[in-house]
């Protein structure tokens, strides 16, 4: 059996409840701009990376406007509510079990860094992570160039870690590490579209929590 030592999680979505959030963010934008609304399942199918192909997707139009000035909207209104949003059911309790087991672990976030270790102390989760990284700046990396520099810094194997994330994107993250992935279903994107890439898919941490001896 394969025993995971090191655990990256993915915050937004992943352990962090926010997708009620997200969708009621993006359509204030939308609403501003006369375009159509997205209801639950429709912002599921649609969110993407990179951000600027989701906005395209969803009506934008960047010869009127700089997806600077819409991230920049986007931002200033989530850290607004972040702090109003809540854990998923069982996170805290995953975490202690692989915490329990000796596991390292560090949460990979494309949320501002700052604002990202201050939404963990509100959760009272520090305890729980090793390292957490985020973009020091909206626009200057991706989560492949925070990951490759945590394996680098940590001096971590990749046969030892695991990804776990809500998204195609976390997918293509682990890939790009060369680490395992898992994904859960509770978060950004739809479980149609999480199966579709082929890793091992959880409905949310509850079930992971469940069959945490088949993953470790």
């Amino acid at each position: 059996m394969k025993k995971y030592r090191n655990i990256f999680w993915d915050w937004n979505g992943t352990l962090l409840d926010d997708v009620d959030e997200c969708v009621e963010i993006i359509n204030a934008s939308l609403a501003k701009r006369n375009l159509k609304l997205l209801d639950r399942i429709e912002y599921l199918e649609k969110f993407q990376f990179p951000v600027k192909k989701y906005y395209e997707a969803i009506g934008f139009d960047f010869s009127l406007e700089s997806i600077e000035e819409a991230g920049k909207e986007y931002i200033g209104a989530y850290s607004q509510k972040m702090f109003s949003c809540r854990l998923h059911a069982d996170a805290k309790e995953v975490l202690q079990i692989w915490s329990g087991l000796g596991a390292s672990q560090y949460v990979l976030s494309a949320l501002n860094a700052e604002a990202l270790k201050k939404c963990i102390v509100s959760f009272e989760l520090q305890e729980f992570f090793s390292d957490v990284r985020g973009l020091e700046d909206h626009y200057a990396h991706s989560k492949v160039e925070l990951g490759m520099e945590m394996i680098r810094d940590l001096n971590i194997e990749p046969d030892s870690a695991v990804l776990i994330g809500d998204t195609l994107h976390d997918y293509e993250v682990a890939q790009a590490l060369g680490i395992d992935c898992i994904l859960v279903a509770s978060g950004h994107n739809s479980r149609k579209r999480l199966n579709e890439c082929g890793s091992q898919v959880f409905s949310n941490l509850g079930e992971l929590r469940s069959q945490l001896e088949k993953v470790i």
